[in-house]
């Protein structure tokens, strides 16, 4: 029972928001909203090779939709690993998958770089670490989520390695997110090799991770298209100061072809609320740049998180960026952070969302607690 004790602890967090551009938010001051209640289990026993981590989350600040399920509950991490020898480890189940970095911020998430970082997916993973300079982990992607679940339930993020947003401002969220029904996505990512390489030397890991794999239409499954994705980062601390730069390509091949051949039936805008056809269509191919860099202070930690993605193609959307400028306070417990998010700074249409030419600003407060 001491054992159970020790593996088992608690959280929650909820979250205040101000959208400066969102009369309802001028009317109101801001709204206090997205509860979660969290169940931490860490299981790792000194007298075993096996081990079990899991995170339940249980509310509508647990980022769960469940392809338009309303269920505001989910497994985060679900994952069972085994210590094969003194250097490999497997892990099996949800767990995060090994692509670059996670941004530094809490509530605005991975932005521009959404499905491109360290998110969790289902899958078996193998961490190699020989103790040495040299590190490399490993990971057969089987789906996004739980079953045919195209969420990840990832914190805050626009959106997934295999979804394609294009909404009408209607349907958004004033921290331009979507809720509910609305998260439903066109296609998902299924059957994905995923690798990660890196050097450290000095205060620096200079890494490379890739992936290649499958998209599959929601509504046909038939109708498939590989993807791929490669990504040249570092990572690095230097006394209080932290600095993450990443450079990533990412090919999700003709974004015709899925629009091309699925068969739908949109006549019910209910169903599913596109705009225009190329909701159907993947991103196609392009380039994202991103720079993180954080500055710890004794209890408060200051950071920004810097992203822009640049489609090779013209899909109706040009280069745009994010940038989140935060701070999070260290008051025992748990966290206080206070995050500025200011979208779309070029003033283009979204990439990834597929909005239109507008800046946003966006303000954040969230507190969290432990125990």
């Amino acid at each position: 029972m001491a054992a159970l004790e020790d593996s088992v602890s608690f959280g929650t967090w909820f979250n205040y928001t101000y959208d400066n551009d969102s009369e309802a938010d001028q009317d109101t001051l801001g709204e206090v909203d997205y509860p979660s209640f969290n169940i931490y289990v860490n299981h790792h026993p000194e007298d075993s090779v096996w081990f079990f981590d899991a995170e339940l989350r249980i509310g509508s600040g647990s980022f769960q939709s469940f392809s338009g399920d309303d269920r505001e509950w989910g497994f985060k991490e679900l994952a069972v690993g085994r210590e094969l020898n003194e250097q490999w480890t497997m892990t099996l189940g949800k767990t995060a998958v090994p692509f670059g970095w996670k941004t530094f911020n809490f509530w605005p998430g991975a932005r521009m770089l959404s499905g491109l970082e360290d998110q969790m997916n289902v899958g078996l993973r193998l961490d190699s670490d020989s103790s040495g300079p040299m590190d490399a982990s490993y990971m057969l992607v089987k789906s996004q989520n739980w079953g045919d679940d195209t969420t990840s339930q990832d914190d805050g993020t626009l959106g997934h390695w295999g979804t394609n947003f294009a909404y009408d401002d209607d349907n958004q969220d004033s921290d331009n997110t979507l809720a509910g029904s609305q998260r439903n996505n066109t296609y998902r990512k299924i059957n994905t090799l995923v690798g990660d390489w890196g050097y450290t030397a000095g205060n620096t890991r200079y890494a490379l991770s890739a992936q290649v794999g499958q998209l599959v239409d929601q509504d046909d499954t038939d109708a498939t298209e590989t993807h791929y994705a490669a990504a040249l980062y570092t990572e690095g601390s230097y006394g209080a100061f932290d600095l993450n730069t990443k450079v990533v390509h990412y090919d999700q091949g003709d974004p015709s072809d899925l629009a091309d051949d699925a068969e739908r039936d949109v006549s019910d805008p209910g169903e599913r609320p596109i705009t225009d056809e190329a909701a159907y269509s993947t991103r196609g191919q392009g380039q994202i740049v991103a720079i993180s860099g954080g500055y710890q202070a004794g209890n408060w930690y200051n950071y920004v998180d810097w992203n822009m993605r640049m489609p090779d193609e013209d899909l109706g959307t040009d280069d745009t960026m994010d940038a989140v400028v935060g701070t999070r306070y260290n008051y025992g417990p748990g966290w206080i952070y206070t995050e500025v998010l200011v979208s779309n700074l070029t003033e283009e249409k979204d990439p990834v969302m597929g909005l239109e030419d507008e800046t946003r600003e966006v303000v954040n407060l969230t507190v969290d607690y432990y125990f």
